[in-house]
């Protein structure tokens, strides 16, 4: 995974399966606060999201991921 702070939307990044809870192609996972680990995300307006990712393929323990959305 690279460094969130420098991922914009449209670049691909990789996060390990063991980080997403259930992970699923086609979904969007948000990065947990202070935490390694990521959520499905819901469009609940209070959640702190510092980046969004849509899971396009699974290989192994790999999630390959697009970042879909980024607070401005």
């Amino acid at each position: 995974m690279q460094d969130i702070r420098l991922l914009e939307v449209g670049m691909t990044t990789k996060i390990g399966t063991d980080q997403v809870q259930v992970p699923e192609v086609g979904r969007e996972y948000v990065r947990g606060l202070d935490s390694n680990s990521w959520l499905l995300f819901t469009e609940d307006p209070a959640e702190d999201r510092p980046v969004v990712v849509r899971i396009d393929s699974i290989d192994g323990d790999v999630c390959h991921c697009t970042v879909t959305r980024k607070p401005s």
